[in-house]
């Protein structure tokens, strides 16, 4: 009788996972490209979380104001900056942020899917030839400010 038991609780767990994995999979990730990042952007916020918190300010959260001239104005706990933002490629956004030793010398540019009204960025060592290689290993998420729009559970 235990066995007989225990063989009916085994086969309602698996059942239980492989549904939530199945659920998992059936998430459409969406890739935004160079284009739709210039219809979107210009003149919108982006409200966001990294997925490792910032050393230099101790926070996940950040925010950056598109302006159309091409410009932005991003935000991460007391942290501002001025940068500039564009597209590369089919499918790139990179910011610099000239001037400002806070926010580094480099080019930072991601690739962006789109899951629901959530928005996934993913550096380069998270790619491959055909997206990212897992689409949990998001580096930065995002929703427009004033869509409405939100993120599965916040990390921080």
């Amino acid at each position: 009788m235990k066995y007989i038991l225990l063989m009916i609780v085994l086969y309602f767990c698996t059942a239980i996972t492989a549904s939530a994995g199945e659920a998992d999979n059936a998430k459409q990730y969406a890739p935004i490209t160079a284009p739709q990042f210039q219809i979107l952007l210009p003149g919108n916020t982006i409200i966001g979380e990294y997925r490792q918190m910032r050393e230099r300010t101790k926070t996940y959260n950040f925010s950056e104001k598109h302006n159309k001239d091409g410009t932005t104005d991003y935000f991460e706990g007391s942290l501002k900056s001025k940068g500039v933002w564009y597209t590369l490629g089919k499918q790139k956004i990179c910011y610099k942020y000239p001037n400002d030793e806070n926010m580094g010398a480099g080019i930072s540019c991601f690739w962006v899917y789109k899951q629901d009204t959530c928005y996934y960025g993913y550096g380069i060592a998270a790619m491959t030839l055909n997206g990212p290689r897992r689409f949990e290993d998001w580096s930065a998420r995002w929703i427009l400010k004033g869509s409405g729009g939100t993120c599965d559970a916040p990390i921080s």
